[in-house]
């Protein structure tokens, strides 16, 4: 759920990024820990940071990082505050693994080839071809970026923390769910396309990557349940 300082920060400020480089010695946030800190889902982040509507910088890696400095002024100039710091919940599924930074490496690079397997994956799984959707286009590249910062940490729960965000805004709107399960079943097929080139059938690190779009999908799964119970739950109040 958005916060009152999270709404504010949806306020266009047409905020340039910057490379890390020129901010050595800041404390840097990925996107998932900047998106705690304001109280908002990764993916809003992602969207308002592409926008311009909030300070960032890019790795040579080419993902954004937000410093903690900046951000908190950037919030503070909004009338806000930062929240006090959350308890992670444990997990029921594992999220952490030994980190795959040179698969990581591939995926960042393969933005392009990804979503064009991902558009003929999914006109495969449906029976009409789907329109181009730059909407559509945005949520991939907002996933496979998740995925790529998880494979380069080793920690997949932002991840999956994103992925039931995507099953619930679905569900909560009264979306159908089988969208946004089908989507990501379709991401899971182009991403393993990008990486057979590079990695056996059999490499452990293919199969990693396999398992975590697998657990993806079954997150968006669950998303889109609970925010069906809440929508219901609305309805009936």
């Amino acid at each position: 759920m958005v916060t009152a300082y999270g709404a504010h920060a949806a306020e266009r400020t047409d905020v340039d990024a910057r490379p890390a480089s020129r901010v050595e010695g800041s404390r840097l946030l990925s996107v998932s820990a900047a998106a705690r800190l304001l109280g908002v889902s990764s993916s809003s982040l992602r969207a308002w940071a592409a926008a311009g509507r909030v300070p960032h910088v890019r790795t040579p890696g080419g993902h954004r990082r937000f410093e903690l400095d900046e951000l908190v002024r950037w919030l503070a100039e909004r009338g806000g505050a930062p929240p006090a710091p959350q308890q992670r919940l444990q997990e029921l599924v594992p999220t952490r693994f030994e980190a795959m930074p040179e698969t990581a490496a591939v995926l960042a690079g393969a933005g392009d080839d990804v979503l064009s397997a991902f558009e003929e994956e999914l006109s495969r799984a449906r029976s009409t071809a789907p329109r181009p959707s730059s909407a559509r286009q945005t949520r991939v590249l907002g996933a496979l970026e998740s995925l790529t910062e998880a494979l380069e940490t080793g920690d997949l729960a932002a991840c999956y923390r994103d992925a039931e965000w995507e099953g619930f805004r679905h569900g909560a709107s009264g979306q159908p769910g089988d969208a946004p399960v089908t989507e990501a079943l379709a991401l899971r097929r182009a991403v393993d396309r990008v990486l057979a080139p590079s990695l056996s059938e059999n490499a452990p690190e293919r199969r990693a990557v396999e398992r975590s779009l697998d657990r993806m999908a079954v997150r968006v799964a669950a998303g889109y349940a609970d925010g069906v119970r809440c929508r219901l739950r609305s309805t009936l109040e």
